[in-house]
């Protein structure tokens, strides 16, 4: 039996690596519609996210931390 679900059941799945961003515009219109772009109310008024299907943000990229001069 497979786990992966389907892009009927899985309406971001065909956001590939992006998912995350659609996820997180989802939270931002559930908090302030005026906040997303118009062209996505008609998407997130009907999106549901799975249950559990927490998508994860790619981890955040940090500069090295540079060593202190040596006196």
């Amino acid at each position: 039996m497979s786990t992966q679900q389907t892009s009927q059941e899985n309406p971001l799945a065909g956001f590939g690596p992006n998912e995350w961003i659609v996820e997180e515009m989802y939270q931002r219109y559930l908090a302030d519609p005026s906040s997303v772009d118009s062209a996505w109310h008609d998407f997130f008024a009907d999106y549901r996210p799975a249950p559990g299907a927490a998508t994860p943000r790619p981890a955040e990229e940090k500069a090295p931390v540079k060593a202190a001069p040596a006196e």
